[in-house]
């Protein structure tokens, strides 16, 4: 009795990260319709796939769950093996970002789970008298609950990021073997971080190790070398998928064109107001602490790659019936998630050594912070009583 009440104690928090994330994804595949939540259409997606024969590209995703469905089928196919996959994967993701605050703030463990929930809410400002029924379209935002292969792909690229940052201390080659290795999985499941974090790293290496010819010559290397591979990707899915003949007529068929903020000016009526509501609590960190924060490679590496990926979305888009699905948006809010996490780790170590004192920009940023927490919350409130995820 005494080791289950030690085990409750231990794993009480990620026992309710666990269940939360659960009950929200069992409770949408219950009751949202197939065209409009990303699980089921790829569920769907992968059923037809199969019936041919095939597999989608990229297959990592629907692998892993017609795998896990050979073992375990509730009802209907796929959607026990998927709830389970994606609820795993927002766990971990909650368990890495857990990790890097409890590595950088000597914290105990209630006020870091606290953090760290605070961190998976994390939601744009929303006025409804201006964005009308767009929550999250248009705007900017690190908390996405419906599109799985982001889901699934998100631990793996805070890994990555991890580990990028072990070789810019250590440039050590089991590390550059490991960005290798993650960064492939990554392209597996869903290759959209992959769009920001191959230009990221040789830039951000060239600005702080611009003398050591090592480690630049290593971060330029490993980015063409993955580059390579996001090309052939990008054959496989574009030209390369044996369904795409069945599947679309020839006017229907996508490519990747630069068409700068096509998309993004199709959900984004007011773009200077969704960019200012997206990003408030980075002006007011950049204005207090910017001078010095960008010495903090945590900081200004996943301000490089949050640029990267802004820039992308931006500047590019596809034709064909994905014209408007917004297949470049999926880097951001990994990017955006760990410049929120450099943020929150820069203010709590400050506020730690400075005796634990309320500042007045200790004070701003934090209820700018918990502002966007509030919203993130009100957005998972809305997945239950609107039935909406835009």
């Amino acid at each position: 009795m005494s080791r289950l009440v030690g085990f409750f104690d231990r794993w009480k928090y990620d026992l309710l990260v666990l269940g939360m994330y659960f009950f929200t994804l069992a409770y949408m595949i219950k009751y949202y319709d197939v065209q409009s939540f990303d699980i089921k259409v790829h569920n769907f997606l992968l059923l037809d796939y199969l019936q041919e024969g095939y597999f989608p590209s990229p297959p990592g995703y629907y692998t892993a769950i017609f795998l896990l469905d050979l073992l375990i089928w509730y009802k209907y196919p796929l959607v026990l093996s998927a709830l389970v996959i994606l609820t795993a994967s927002f766990w971990w993701k909650y368990r890495i970002s857990f990790s890097m605050l409890e590595t950088h703030l000597q914290i105990q463990q209630p006020f870091l789970f606290l953090l760290t929930a605070s961190l998976l809410f994390l939601s744009p400002i929303y006025i409804p008298s201006i964005d009308g029924s767009y929550w999250y379209l248009g705007k900017f935002t690190p908390t996405i609950w419906h599109n799985s292969t982001l889901i699934a792909s998100f631990p793996f690229c805070l890994l990555l990021f991890r580990q990028t940052l072990r070789w810019f201390a250590s440039p050590e080659k089991k590390y550059l073997w490991q960005i290798l290795g993650l960064s492939l999985v990554t392209m597996l499941i869903k290759p959209s971080f992959m769009f920001c974090f191959i230009p990221a790293f040789p830039v951000f290496t060239l600005i702080h190790f611009a003398k050591e010819k090592s480690k630049w010559a290593g971060a330029i290397g490993t980015s063409l070398v993955l580059l390579l591979i996001l090309y052939l990707e990008k054959r496989w899915i574009f030209d390369l998928d044996p369904m795409i003949e069945k599947m679309y007529a020839p006017e229907e068929r996508s490519s990747v064109i630069i068409n700068p903020l096509r998309v993004h000016l199709h959900y984004s009526k007011e773009p200077w107001f969704d960019a200012i509501t997206s990003f408030p609590t980075t002006l007011i960190f950049l204005i207090f602490w910017g001078k010095n924060a960008f010495k903090f490679p945590f900081f200004s590496f996943s301000s490089i790659l949050l640029i990267f990926a802004l820039a992308v979305y931006l500047i590019f888009s596809e034709t064909g019936f994905r014209e408007l699905h917004g297949n470049f948006y999926w880097q951001i809010p990994i990017a955006l998630f760990l410049h929120y996490l450099s943020m929150v780790i820069w203010v709590g170590r400050d506020f730690i050594e400075k005796g634990k004192k309320i500042s007045i920009p200790f004070l701003l940023f934090g209820l700018m912070y918990l502002t966007q927490v509030g919203f993130g919350l009100a957005y998972w409130h809305r997945l239950f009583v609107g039935h909406a995820l835009n």
